[in-house]
């Protein structure tokens, strides 16, 4: 484990990085085909949606299975497996392209596969910093973790355009394999220690464990609460900025740089004043920006630039709360990283798709809606931030583990 002395070593985060990459590249690449695919196949738009559903039913639950065994297997061997099955699904796509079928079964095949990206970005980011650099390194993470979500549909959208749907998925393809090679060459173990492979009543306990642990509930639902703010409002804005003003998707994927460059800001002022001011005192600053994000789209008038705006200050605040929470959420447990991962992951895949899936069948549909959504989040994540600093940290397995 890197000493809080020593310089930086930036081979492990942007090798997590391109881990993470292939699990947003492959969710938001796909989203700007599914209106070609209904068509060519002769598919409702509900029909059509079982690509994202089967995508998620692989992607969330095999998360749960990566990370137990990461950590009793090591992370290079369960990495390189996981991304290798992704590829077999992406390749059973492309063969029975002509088939709604293999797609279908060619995605969850892909999700499995994809699930280890997720997991394993963080845990061998936390086998590899400590101390300070910890953040540091969680917030170039998340920022790739929570960029391509945003940049993706925008080169999926040309992709479709230009080259037709398959091709999108003919680059997931070669991107996930140049990724595996990379991964091939230079990754290098980054837990050394093993332990035997644990049966299913074993990893239950500890995922139990954690779910009684305050520390690890407060910390990760920050984080839970966050995605759910990203997901509902990439679901709800190209809506108000395309059905309801009138903009093109072209033009829309300009007007959404803004926010992205809140998200950078975000996640760059992580990077270099959270050591001045702190973890408990930076994780204040987001929901504070959230606030401000809740006023102002409850007040804003539907004008595209307003509307930016006010998912500027949202985002900012997201850009700022995800790599604190997780890194936070992760310093105490170094020997159990993959689960922990495992749980916080996979939980903020499922409660964000669940709670957003909830917030936009419930009606909303306007910004005020969101603003709305965005206080009451900010409020709650208020309240889990005292409560977490002041919970004490417990392990996995309820001996004491120091944190780094």
């Amino acid at each position: 484990m890197q000493s809080a002395s020593r310089p930086f070593n930036w081979s492990p985060v942007l090798l997590a990085c391109l881990t993470v990459s292939i699990g947003q590249f492959s969710m938001g690449l796909v989203f700007p085909s599914l209106p070609w695919i209904a068509r060519d196949f002769n598919l409702s738009m509900d029909n059509v949606q079982l690509l994202i559903s089967a995508y998620l039913l692989g992607f969330g639950p095999s998360q749960f299975i990566y990370g137990p065994i990461s950590d009793a297997l090591g992370r290079r061997r369960v990495l390189l497996a996981g991304v290798l099955l992704s590829l077999i699904g992406l390749t059973v796509m492309v063969s029975f392209s002509a088939s709604f079928t293999g797609l279908v079964i060619g995605r969850c095949i892909q999700g499995m596969g994809t699930g280890c990206c997720a997991v394993l970005s963080r845990a061998f980011t936390r086998d590899s910093y400590s101390g300070d650099q910890l953040p540091q390194a969680m917030s170039y993470l998340i920022m790739v973790a929570s960029f391509t979500p945003i940049v993706a549909p925008v080169i999926g959208g040309f992709v479709n355009h230009n080259l037709g749907w398959l091709a999108i998925f003919i680059l997931l393809m070669v991107y996930t394999s140049l990724v595996w090679c990379v991964l091939f060459f230079l990754f290098k173990e980054s837990m050394h220690a093993r332990s035997p492979l644990p049966n299913v009543k074993v990893i239950l306990g500890r995922y139990g464990a954690l779910l009684k642990t305050p520390y690890f509930l407060y910390f990760a639902s920050i984080s839970w609460l966050n995605f759910t703010l990203v997901i509902t409002t990439v679901s709800l804005m190209p809506f108000l900025m395309q059905e309801r003003i009138g903009m093109t998707s072209d033009q829309y994927a300009l007007w959404a740089l803004i926010p992205t460059c809140g998200l950078l800001l975000g996640s760059t002022l992580v990077s270099r004043i959270r050591p001045r001011l702190g973890t408990k005192r930076m994780l204040l600053m987001a929901p504070m920006m959230q606030l401000t994000s809740a006023v102002w789209l409850w007040l804003t008038p539907m004008d595209p630039l307003l509307l930016m705006i006010g998912q500027f200050f949202m985002v900012f605040g997201n850009g700022i709360a995800l790599p604190c929470a997780q890194s936070q959420v992760m310093q105490p447990y170094s020997n159990q990283a993959g689960t922990v991962a495992a749980l916080s992951g996979g939980g903020q895949m499922i409660i964000s798709a669940l709670m957003s899936m909830a917030l936009l069948s419930l009606g909303v549909s306007e910004a005020w809606h969101l603003g709305v959504v965005v206080g009451v989040c900010a409020l709650l994540s208020v309240h889990n931030i005292f409560r977490g600093f002041a919970a004490p940290k417990v392990n996995v397995a309820s001996t004491p583990s120091e944190a780094s």
